[in-house]
């Protein structure tokens, strides 16, 4: 067995007698085993261990003692405490050596191990309750010990009893045949059959278990302790306070500085009920930012409760998550007060969850001091939340180009990627892209020149911050049917390389196709070719012809594009029913976005083309909005497509639907990125009622561009 939170993995195995331990020597290891009959064995001679008698004996006219060989313990007293019969007898260890040989087919021995891997890794955050699992003859358990929690001041003996306890003998309720107890059961006759017990005589606990625990005198057990310990409860005579204060450790318990901030439990809590559920469109049984942020964030906890302080990756995540919470708790709050307090507490976390995230990366970036990756990415993934919170595009932009920037040196020359590992890297690209595909902020001459020396390689914008496209060879719908060895999948960070992969993971945690993602991952960077030319000054870019084969390739990609069939979802399982829902009704209103994107961000044609695919969009958006989730309007994708197709709404009436989602999600989340959308949809339209009778049409992507904004998404 185990304690604490380490889950144990274990084999049933059983043998036929173990051989009696001898002293170390250099001579050959012996041909026979030590497992003789008692008749050879105390003969000294060699047995040839034929059961269930030996020839030898046979021959030697002999009787043969059979094979009684006893189980050796390590005890201080007599030879008695040391010898002691086996628990099963021969015929039952026989049938447990066979139950055990046909549990399990040697072909699923690999199969087994891994299913119960799998419900161990299942069980990494539960540290706090016992768990037990068991496939065939293999099996793993945790044990969690239960602490007692010892008072803080000196407590003086008390010498009455306890209230309610009287002195009534325990042998009550005993007075069945102990006899007939030990006679049909074969496990109580093997322990206690030598046991000499008179049921006329009065039963006494410190008797009874004297015969079978070792001796008081030599191994330091008292009579107190047998009759009034765990095995028969407190016992009369002793009190209680008396036997748990006795020990002078115990009175004075020593005081512990608690370095926590008082909220904390009450903020950690809310942010697993309630703000993990906004990262994803989908409700998950079991979120993975429960699993990869909060095991950080409450082993921080626990050893600032104790006085000690953790790492400086933990401590970021733990005032990362503070600070998350706090700018959520401050939209529920009745009150103006508390709606201030929690706005001063949220700044106050976030400014300490940034000095710790700086000393983090300067660890990180020496060579003397040993990080943990998976705790960077996270610390750096749960700052960009906060500043997402904070209204700051700079800082959001910077966390994920620092999480760019730690992927490339640390996690993708790892030879294999846990699954912990890929998640992380899934949430961070999944985040980029979108952040990504609406910012078109100008292009200094730097990142132009580095960017385009080496368009083969997978490192494609590591040191220069820009989505380029990458060069492949044949046509795009082509590529798009391969499948991706494991390498490239894990590789393509940011989907540059068309094609699918099995593992992926954005199905199971964003409810969305990879290859969905790929194509807008793909306009964006076939936009971004498109804006250097436009520069004049590069000689780099794509030339026209080139331009234009990739386009209609992509376009032909787009427009022919369907989502993958799933299987159908459980009737009887109400999130499984909403997921279903949410996610066609998400992956339509993508689908037509990308195709607004698409025409708009490449072909620049007149919006009046687009105002079917736009109020799609809007009918889409109208149908989640009446579940009324929080997370259907503050994770990334809708926010994208709203503000793709609010930006092309030509009608009034269209304009205000779009007006109206953007200030009532604003109000509901308290994210500054809706207001920064609504006004810049708002510039577009009145740059657009201004050039009415003109042939120009205004874009989201030039207000942005001259404004000097971007959008961000948590």
């Amino acid at each position: 067995m185990t304690s604490g939170a380490a889950v144990t993995t274990t084999t049933t195995i059983t043998t036929e007698a173990p051989a009696r331990p001898g002293k170390p020597t250099d001579t050959p290891v012996r041909s026979r085993s030590l497992g003789g009959c008692e008749t050879c064995r105390r003969r000294h001679a060699k047995c040839d261990e034929t059961r269930p008698s030996c020839l030898v004996c046979e021959r030697a006219g002999l009787v043969c003692e059979r094979y009684e060989i006893r189980l050796l313990f390590d005890a201080s007293d007599n030879q008695s405490s040391r010898c002691r019969r086996p628990l099963f007898t021969e015929d039952m260890r026989q049938r447990m050596s066979e139950q055990l040989t046909d549990s399990l087919d040697l072909d699923d021995v690999h199969t087994i191990l891994t299913k119960i891997d799998g419900q161990c890794e299942s069980q990494e955050e539960e540290t706090s309750t016992n768990f037990t699992t068991r496939m065939g003859p293999f099996g793993a358990f945790r044990v969690v010990q239960v602490e007692m929690d010892l008072p803080e001041a000196p407590i003086d003996p008390v010498d009455e009893p306890l209230p309610g306890v009287e002195d009534s003998p325990v042998n009550v309720g005993l007075e069945m045949s102990l006899d007939d107890a030990f006679s049909n059961d074969p496990l109580m006759e093997c322990l206690f059959g030598h046991v000499n017990v008179d049921v006329s005589a009065d039963l006494d606990a410190q008797d009874f278990f004297a015969a079978t625990l070792p001796s008081a005198e030599n191994d330091g057990i008292s009579p107190q302790s047998l009759s009034g310990g765990f095995l028969m409860g407190p016992s009369p005579s002793v009190p209680l306070q008396a036997s748990l204060l006795s020990s002078p450790e115990i009175r004075y318990a020593p005081s512990v500085t608690n370095l926590a901030p008082p909220d904390a439990p009450l903020l950690l809590s809310a942010y697993t009920k309630n703000v993990t559920q906004l990262f994803t469109p989908i409700q998950l049984e079991k979120s993975p930012w429960s699993m990869l942020y909060m095991p950080p964030a409450m082993e921080t906890l626990a050893l600032l409760t104790m006085g000690e302080l953790a790492s400086n990756t933990r401590m970021s995540i733990f005032y990362a998550i503070l600070a998350t919470a706090a700018f959520t708790q401050r939209l529920s709050s009745s009150t103006r007060s508390a709606s201030e307090y929690w706005q001063r507490q949220a700044e106050t976390f976030a400014i300490e969850a940034q000095n710790y995230l700086k000393r983090a990366l300067h660890d990180a970036s020496s060579s003397v001091k040993k990080v943990k990756y998976k705790d960077v990415l996270v610390a750096l993934l749960c700052m960009g939340t906060v500043s997402a919170y904070q209204g700051s595009t700079e800082r959001v932009r910077r966390c994920l180009l620092d999480c760019e920037n730690w992927v490339r040196f640390r996690g993708l020359p790892k030879t294999r990627k846990s699954r912990k590992v890929r998640l992380l890297h899934h949430c961070y690209v999944y985040l980029r892209i979108f952040q990504e595909s609406t910012s078109v902020l100008p292009v200094s001459n730097v990142e132009i020149g580095s960017d385009y020396a080496s368009p083969d390689t997978v490192r494609s914008i590591a040191s220069t911050r820009s989505f380029r496209l990458r060069q492949w060879e044949g046509r795009l719908d082509q590529r798009m049917s391969e499948l991706k060895e494991q390498h490239q999948g894990e590789n393509d960070l940011h989907l540059e390389i068309p094609g699918q992969w099995d593992s992926t993971m954005y199905p199971h945690v964003f409810g969305l196709p990879e290859s969905l993602l790929f194509l807008i991952s793909q306009v964006t960077r076939l936009g971004n070719e498109r804006d250097l030319s436009d520069l004049g000054s590069y000689t780099g870019a794509l030339d026209f012809k080139q331009f234009s084969a990739r386009a209609r390739s992509l376009e032909r990609c787009i427009s022919t594009w369907r989502p993958p069939s799933v299987s159908d979802a459980d009737p009887d399982s109400i999130i499984a029913q909403t997921n279903a829902t949410i996610v066609r009704l998400m992956i339509s209103a993508i689908h037509k976005a990308l195709i607004i994107f698409f025409y708009r961000r490449i072909y620049d044609v007149d919006p009046m083309i687009l105002q079917d695919k736009a109020w799609q969009v809007r009918d889409a958006l109208a149908q989640v909005a009446r579940d009324d989730m929080p997370a259907t309007r503050i994770a990334a994708p809708f926010i994208w497509v709203a503000f793709i197709a609010a930006c092309e709404a030509l009608d009034p009436t269209l304009q205000d639907w779009f007006a109206g989602w953007f200030e009532t999600s604003a109000r509901k989340s308290g994210l500054g990125t809706f207001k920064l959308a609504l006004r810049i949809a708002r510039q577009v339209w009145e740059r657009q009622r201004q050039h009415l009778n003109s042939n120009v049409s205004a874009s989201w992507p030039q207000i942005m561009r001259e404004s000097n904004l971007s959008l961000f998404y948590i």
